[in-house]
C-alpha cells in the first residue's frame, strides 16, 4: 500500500500548541516533489490556503483531509505533510511528494470470464478465454491530471477501446469532460443463461468461424465538482449493436422477436459522495452512489429502460489495527427487458460471497457486505540497488485477515424458469479470508465461505471487496 502520512514534525506541533482553543495561520505552503504534477492540481485538493487562520481544534482533521485528498487523486506513490513552528500562531507547511510512474505501454493479457472461480469452475480453466495486445496508458497527461488510454484487444474477441479525460476545463476546477469510443467484434459471444452460468459458442460449434457480434459505442461524460468529495455526472452514451441470425435463432429473447439488432441512446445522471480514506484499499470514510438512467431516448424505437442504481460504504478504524466495513446496494430497473439488458447480479464485486460462480439476473436486487479486519503486516520492501528505477525502489506489502458476512436477494424476471434456482429467495454467506495489498495497491483477496445452499466455497479474487 502507498505511503501517505505525516512525520514527526507534524505530530511534535501537538507538543509546542496544546492551546486547542486558540487558532494558527498558514504562514506559508511549500510542495516538494512534483516534477510533473501542476501545482493548483496538487493546492486544489487543499482544505485551506496560505494566510488562512484555522481554529487548532479543527487543524489536525483539516490537514489529515488534505492529506487524503491529495493521496486520492492517485498521481503519487508517496504524500507527505511536514508541518514546523517556531512560533505557536504560525505554521509552515511542507508537502513532499513521489510521483507515480504516468507512461505505461503495455502487453494485456486478461481473462473475459468474470472471476477466477467462474472461469475455473464454469470454463473448464481453458487458457484461450483471454483477450491480449498493447494497452498504452498516459497518466497525467501536460501535469494536470489528464489521461489518455488506447487499447487493442484479440484472441477471445476484437476489441478497440480509446478514452481521454480532462478533469478540469474550467479556472475554478470544478468542471471536466470525459470522451470515449469502442469497437468490438466477437465470434464466441454469450448468447444465452442455464442454471445461472452464461452459455457461449464454443470452438466445436457450427457458428463459430463466423462473426456473430459486432458493435460500435461512444460516449461522452460532464463531471461537475462542486466540493473535495461530491461528484456530479451527467452521461451521454449510445451504441448499435448486430448479432448474426443463428444467435437470434438460438435465443429469439436476445434482442427480442428474433431481432439481430439493436440501436439505443441513453441519458443517466450519477452522484458520487467520496470521503474515503484510500479509494483503493479503505480503512475508513464511507462512500455513496446514485445512479439514475433512462435508456432509449425515442430516436430508435429498440428500448425503453429505466434503472436505479444505488450504494453506500462505510468504513471504521476500530483502533489497534482493527477494521470494519459494511456495504450496502440495491438496482431497480424496467421489468420489461431483453436478454441483452437483463440486470446481472454477480458482476465486478456486486455479489454475495460464496456464489463466484454464478450470475443472477433479475429486474430488482438487494445486496448487503460486512467485513471485519485485522491488521498482520505492513511494511515497504526496499529493492536500493537492485532497482535503477526511483519510482519503484520501494514496494509497498500489507496483509489483513478477516470474517466477512453477506446477504442478497434477487427477484427473477417474469417466465423466466430456466434462471430460477437462486432468485426469489434470500442469498447469503458467512467466511474468512486473507487481502494481501501490493504495489501500487493491487489487492489480491483469498477467501472461503460457507453459502445459504450449504456449499464451502474457496475464492481468488483480484479486485476491491466492496
Amino acid at each position: 500500500m502507498a505511503t501517505c502520512s505525516f512525520t514527526h514534525a507534524q505530530r511534535a506541533r501537538k507538543t509546542i500548541e496544546p492551546d486547542t482553543a486558540g487558532s494558527t495561520i498558514v504562514r506559508s505552503i511549500s510542495i516538494v516533489g512534483n516534477d510533473k504534477t501542476k501545482e493548483y492540481i496538487i493546492t486544489r485538493e487543499l482544505s485551506f490556503s496560505a494566510g488562512d487562520t484555522i481554529p487548532n481544534s479543527q487543524l489536525d482533521e483539516k490537514l489529515e483531509l488534505s492529506r487524503n485528498n491529495v493521496y486520492n487523486t492517485n498521481l503519487f506513490s508517496t504524500v507527505n505533510f511536514e508541518s514546523e513552528n517556531q512560533d505557536s500562531s504560525y505554521l509552515d507547511l511542507t508537502i513532499k511528494l513521489e510521483e507515480r510512474w504516468y507512461i505505461w505501454p503495455s502487453f494485456t493479457l486478461k481473462p473475459i470470464d468474470r472471476n477466477l472461480v467462474d472461469w475455473w469452475t464454469n470454463r473448464d480453466k481453458d487458457f484461450s478465454r483471454v483477450r491480449f495486445g498493447p494497452k498504452l496508458d498516459i497518466y497525467n497527461v501536460r501535469g494536470r491530471k489528464e489521461s489518455l488510454r488506447f487499447i487493442g484487444l484479440f484472441g477471445f474477441d476484437r476489441r478497440f477501446i480509446f478514452q481521454y479525460s480532462i478533469p478540469y476545463i474550467d479556472k475554478n476546477q470544478k468542471h471536466g469532460l470525459i470522451f470515449g469510443a469502442s469497437s468490438i467484434l466477437n465470434k464466441k459471444m454469450p448468447y444465452e443463461t442455464v442454471g445461472h452460468v452464461k452459455n457461449f459458442i464454443t470452438d466445436t460449434s457450427e457458428y463459430v468461424n463466423q462473426v456473430n457480434a459486432e458493435a460500435w459505442s461512444g460516449f461522452v461524460i460532464y463531471k461537475y465538482r462542486p466540493s473535495f468529495y461530491d461528484y456530479h455526472y451527467i452521461t451521454l452514451q449510445g451504441y448499435d449493436i448486430s448479432i448474426s441470425d443463428d444467435i437470434a435463432r438460438l435465443n429469439p429473447n436476445y434482442f427480442g422477436d428474433e431481432t439481430t439488432s439493436q440501436t439505443a441512446m441513453g441519458l443517466s445522471y450519477s452522484y458520487v459522495r467520496d470521503k474515503r480514506d484510500n479509494r483503493n484499499y479503505p480503512l475508513s470514510g464511507y462512500y455513496s452512489l446514485g445512479v439514475l438512467e433512462k435508456l432509449g431516448l425515442g430516436f430508435f424505437d429498440d428500448v425503453d429502460i429505466w434503472r436505479l442504481d444505488l450504494q453506500y460504504q462505510h468504513f471504521v478504524d476500530l483502533g489497534k489495527k482493527w477494521y470494519f466495513s459494511s456495504g450496502i446496494g440495491a438496482q431497480l430497473s424496467s421489468k420489461s427487458a431483453s436478454y441483452f439488458n437483463y440486470n446481472q447480479f454477480g458482476d465486478g464485486t456486486y455479489y454475495v460471497r460464496g456464489f463466484e460462480q454464478f450470475v443472477v439476473e433479475g429486474p430488482h436486487n438487494f445486496l448487503i457486505k460486512n467485513s471485519i479486519k485485522r491488521e498482520i503486516l505492513k511494511t515497504n520492501f526496499n529493492l536500493g540497488r537492485f532497482m535503477p528505477i526511483k519510482k519503484f525502489k520501494k514496494i509497498p506489502f500489507a496483509i489483513y485477515a478477516k470474517a466477512f458476512a453477506d446477504g442478497g436477494y434477487v427477484v427473477n424476471y417474469d417466465d423466466y424458469e430456466q434462471n430460477s434456482r437462486l432468485t426469489d429467495k434470500p442469498l447469503y454467506s458467512v467466511g474468512v479470508g486473507l487481502d494481501l495489498v501490493l504495489l501500487y495497491d493491487i489487492t489480491l483477496r483469498l477467501e472461503y465461505s460457507y453459502n445459504s445452499e450449504g456449499q464451502f466455497k474457496f475464492a481468488p479474487n483480484v479486485m476491491a471487496e466492496l
